[in-house]
């Protein structure tokens, strides 16, 4: 048994019957915001929309939108989600925000990757206003294409990679090396997994957090 079936064996221990079990349902019912916030992610943070808020100048909107993102995400914590409140507060920093955000989503790469962390470190000397962390900076990825992108929680995904013996060259601050790493994992359980195969990337990685 090698490690992705043996994840599939443990997760079924705990739940016989896979994603049809009671109490994995349960569960799932306890986390039924996130298809909200793919919702948000796909209707409000549209190329066009990010573009007409960046051609206006008016970007409420949009930071509007982003702050529900995060208010219900379940993968961010309490202390990220109050440091993204009191980063929006500035309001010197929502045009270089959203020309980020519109980057990163629709322009991603390395170089959209670290300009996103960067604009999100505008407001760093205030300890209370760095939301700079990887669930807040992939949650955007996570819920606006959940069959390509990856949301990381720290301290789990680098059980799930210690588990599978994956070298992630985890750092704490968010960038492009360790998020390609951790999406390539993610991508090779879901082909490997016969409970996560037909799933997107958010339910592969549920599975993998169940398991650790």
């Amino acid at each position: 048994m090698n490690a992705h079936q043996q994840i599939d064996n443990d997760f079924l221990l705990r739940f016989p019957d896979g994603l049809q079990d009671a109490q994995w349902q349960a569960l799932a019912k306890k986390h039924r915001s996130v298809d909200s916030v793919i919702q948000l992610c796909q209707q409000g943070l549209t190329a066009e929309r990010l573009q007409q808020a960046i051609a206006s100048q008016r970007y409420a909107d949009i930071t509007e939108t982003c702050r529900q993102i995060i208010g219900r995400s379940t993968t961010v914590s309490t202390f990220e989600k109050m440091a993204f409140r009191n980063y929006l507060g500035f309001r010197d920093v929502h045009a270089a925000f959203v020309a980020a955000l519109y980057r990163l989503l629709h322009q991603f790469g390395p170089d959209s990757f670290a300009d996103f962390v960067e604009v999100l470190q505008l407001c760093r000397n205030d300890g209370n206003a760095n939301p700079a962390k990887w669930p807040v900076v992939t949650c955007f990825l996570a819920y606006s294409r959940p069959d390509e992108h990856v949301c990381i929680k720290p301290t789990t995904i680098k059980k799930v990679a210690a588990r599978l013996e994956v070298d992630i060259a985890y750092r704490p601050l968010p960038n492009f090396d360790t998020y390609q790493r951790v999406q390539a994992m993610v991508q090779d359980f879901r082909q490997h997994s016969r409970l996560a195969q037909q799933q997107n990337n958010i339910i592969a990685q549920a599975i993998m957090y169940c398991t650790v």
